[in-house]
């Protein structure tokens, strides 16, 4: 891929979050996209997180809209913007709604060539390590929640990203706090061999004023693209406060296995386990479980998929699991079932 086709496709990664998304105006050198998702997500015989499941169905269906802009400066340098929002369903009852869009994105950027920086509420750099497995349908993408500085959807933000030699992603944010001893930076590269081998490594660090642990998280991935295959492994250990109280080491492990047959029907395979180790503690997961889905793509904008989520949180696994935070429990497993319609 030549190096303008590379910045073209970063550039529209940036602005659009739907490979969907329609161009709705251009004029002038300037030019404004839609896209988004319409997503019913059901989860059956146990919720996602492992609590026991009382009715039926517990409906966790999702709406995303995003705008992108883009205006051309000069032949070298464009000005990005992009938008998301998402609204959920309320599921306390029947008929009750929620009229309430939760911000996901807002930023606004340069972009020259292969580079371009932005400003504003959007990924951490690290991001990009946890994407290598976050594929699974349900609770994928734990690495990247660990701490402040490497978690998506980050608030004052300063990003940037390059792309080199046709084949080196390179990432770096700063994360600006309004607070007082809470600045964050992370730093992160994935490198795409020739024989569809790519090699990510990331580290993020922040403060955190007050009783909170300063984070620190090295991550490490691997992934493999061979026709309709896709292997993805990632791995995070650090330091952080931010998923439990008190002074906690962590380390987790991310697993997803893809396999799209010719008649447009994918399985995927996934294994996640999470580990936290306080000081002076037991060690205990926050996550331990396996997933099996199938989804059948009616085309590019419509797919049906259905998941097995087997969850191996148990009641005295370190730091009890309990059912609605009071009941010591087994984890439940989950079956979901969804229909996705992407534009």
């Amino acid at each position: 891929m030549k190096m303008a086709a590379i910045a073209t496709a970063i550039t529209t990664a940036l602005v659009s979050g739907s490979a969907l998304a329609a161009e709705v105006y251009n004029s002038d050198g300037t030019s404004l996209s839609v896209g988004g998702r319409a997503e019913f997500r059901g989860d059956f015989q146990g919720t996602a997180d492992g609590n026991e499941l009382g009715g039926t169905m517990d409906n966790k269906s999702r709406f995303r809209l995003n705008l992108g802009g883009e205006t051309q400066i000069t032949n070298d340098l464009k000005g990005i913007a992009f938008y998301e929002a998402e609204q959920t369903v309320n599921n306390s009852g029947s008929n009750d709604q929620n009229p309430t869009f939760k911000q996901r994105y807002m930023y606004a950027g340069l972009a020259t060539g292969g580079n371009t920086v932005s400003f504003g509420k959007q990924d951490a750099a690290t991001v990009q390590i946890s994407q290598m497995s976050d594929t699974i349908s349900t609770h994928s993408g734990i690495q990247k929640t660990y701490i402040e500085a490497g978690d998506e959807q980050i608030n004052n933000a300063i990003n940037y990203a390059g792309y080199f030699m046709d084949a080196l992603s390179v990432k770096a944010s700063l994360l600006a706090s309004n607070e007082a001893n809470q600045d964050g930076y992370a730093l992160s590269a994935i490198y795409n061999t020739p024989i569809g081998l790519g090699v990510g490594l990331g580290y993020a660090a922040n403060d955190n004023a007050g009783t909170k642990q300063d984070g620190k998280q090295f991550l490490g991935g691997l992934n493999y693209r061979l026709d309709g295959l896709y292997l993805g492994l990632t791995y995070t250990q650090g330091e952080g406060s931010k998923k439990a109280a008190g002074n906690n080491d962590f380390n987790s492990i991310e697993f997803v296995g893809q396999y799209r047959f010719q008649n447009n029907f994918e399985v995927v395979v996934g294994y996640q386990k999470g580990e936290i180790d306080p000081d002076g503690g037991s060690k205990f997961s926050v996550s331990d479980y396996a997933e099996l889905t199938g989804i059948y793509y009616f085309n590019s904008a419509i797919r049906a998929y259905a998941t097995y989520k087997f969850n191996n949180l148990k009641a005295d696994d370190g730091q009890t699991f309990k059912v609605d935070g009071v009941t010591p429990q087994d984890a439940d497993n989950s079956l979901r079932l969804g229909l996705r319609y992407d534009f």
